[in-house]
């Protein structure tokens, strides 16, 4: 059975008007449902992002910045359970109750000058959520991360992922091994010598193995990165970090990059036993977020989304910070989903287009981690969207035939990333993507469910929320017994 989503129709600045509206804890409720949930989906969808934009009549500056806040959608015997409730860091703890903003934040400054002097932007829990080492965690761009309650979403308390300085400046993604189940996680560290890079291994028997320090070619920004079972890799983006004006307090980490395509990309890629690493030269291209690894004889190929700039993101009138401000602003060239190819013998760095339309939110069958993959999912621009910060529809791109299957929601319904749901005993991309939705229209949020190789048939089902919730970011489905 497809259910279609209604039609909608609405302004072209749609995406922009939930962003004033600042999101609650939700007790579990049973929402209801269109179409019919698959009788094999079993398990847990949990989805963190920022939740919390405005205190005391200031904004924050971008839409990727504010409070964690961890979404819990149960499904079971084709019925779901939905709630949600904010990661309680003390930084989330401290200015709730002083009723302002007491703490910069990586794209934005405090009230004050002397709040931002030095590093002192604290974690706000709200990028990642992660099922690994037998923990719930919920994971920012600066530390700590936070160990969630599965069942009841409390916060748990802080965790360390065994990196250096207390995981102070660790990445907000982590890297699953399908092969081994270990997890990997990274961190990056300034200082007078530049910037350095640390990799620890979680072994499925709870150990853990840290790769030697690398020292980076450059000083960049780094938020996602991938990884084989032998290999880590990251695309070092063609940007200048001037660290003064952070340092003292003049301005937010993120203004202090400068999108320089001459610089053009560097792909490093660190040996995980020995932390040897090799660099190879690209084209610039802005990264977000990597879909896979994986190695065939002596070539690495990496499967990412990137931008011919960065201008989305950074400038004066970025589109991820004048949303804030209720306009479009400069939304830059679009995301393509694109390969590089890294012969590990000659040296030599390939890179092309895979696809021309416009994408964010990539990933493949989890079960194929670090290994080939067939199937890429992604969120799609559609035929109507407006800017990287606003995706209608779901996509998978097909490596082998260079084919694309796409299922657009309509002009103002936004789409999230989607999420990967194996069907039990199911081969290679057989499952379901958990999509979440902010449908304008009815003014409320609301989770789809489709068939990962039929997504043109559209979804099986529609879990409509009662309530609206801010963009999310990433989410991770835990399979139920």
């Amino acid at each position: 059975m497809s259910v279609r989503t209604r039609p909608r129709q609405g302004p072209a600045n749609a995406p922009f008007a939930p962003l004033g509206h600042d999101a609650c804890d939700l007790p579990p409720y049973a929402p209801r449902i269109r179409g019919r949930l698959p009788a094999g989906l079993s398990g847990v969808l949990y989805r963190n992002g920022p939740g919390q934009f405005t205190r005391g009549g200031r904004t924050k500056r971008t839409i990727l910045d504010g409070d964690g806040i961890i979404q819990r959608l149960a499904l079971h015997n084709g019925a779901a359970t939905y709630s949600r409730r904010f990661v309680q860091t003390p930084k989330f703890q401290a200015e709730a109750a002083a009723g302002r903003f007491l703490w910069p934040s990586w794209t934005t400054t405090a009230p004050g000058l002397t709040a931002n002097l030095g590093q002192n932007v604290q974690g706000q829990a709200g990028v990642t959520v992660y099922q690994a080492g037998g923990k719930l965690m919920a994971l920012d761009e600066v530390a700590p991360g936070f160990e969630i309650d599965p069942d009841t979403l409390a916060t748990v308390g802080p965790v360390s992922l065994g990196l250096p300085q207390s995981d102070a400046g660790m990445k907000a993604h982590g890297r699953r091994l399908a092969a081994t189940g270990d997890w990997l996680f990274a961190s990056t560290r300034l200082g007078r010598a530049g910037m350095q890079i640390d990799v620890v291994r979680h072994g499925r028997d709870g150990s853990r193995t840290a790769t030697p320090t690398v020292q980076l070619p450059r000083m960049t920004y780094l938020h996602d990165f991938g990884a084989t079972e032998r290999h880590a890799v990251f695309i070092l983006h063609a940007v200048h970090f001037a660290p003064l004006k952070f340092l003292l307090g003049l301005s937010s980490f993120s203004q202090c990059l400068s999108w320089k395509p001459a610089l053009g990309n560097v792909l490093l890629v660190i040996d995980l036993a020995t932390g040897a690493a090799r660099t190879f030269e690209a084209p610039p291209s802005w990264c977000w977020h990597i879909a896979n690894c994986f190695e065939q004889g002596n070539a690495l190929v990496v499967d990412f989304i990137g931008y011919d700039d960065a201008g989305h993101f950074l400038g004066p009138n970025a589109e991820l910070a004048a949303i804030m401000r209720g306009h479009a602003g400069v939304q830059g060239a679009p995301g393509l989903l694109r390969r590089y190819v890294a012969d590990l013998a000659t040296g030599r760095l390939e890179a092309q287009v895979l696809a021309d339309d416009a994408v964010e939110f990539c990933s493949a069958d989890p079960r194929h981690a670090g290994a080939p993959h067939r199937r890429i999912f992604m969120a799609h621009g559609g035929s109507g969207a407006a800017g990287v910060a606003w995706q209608t529809a779901v996509a998978a791109f097909d490596t082998a035939t260079g084919t694309l299957d796409c299922f657009d929601f309509g002009p103002t319904t936004h789409a999230g990333e989607p999420v990967f749901a194996a069907k039990p005993c199911g081969g290679q991309d057989e499952g379901y993507l958990l999509v979440q939705l902010l449908e304008t229209e009815r003014a409320a949020s609301a989770f789809a469910v489709l068939d990962a190789q039929c997504l043109g048939d559209g979804p099986l089902a529609v879990i409509e929320l009662e309530q609206r919730h801010p963009l999310s970011f990433h989410g991770m489905f835990v399979p139920g017994s």
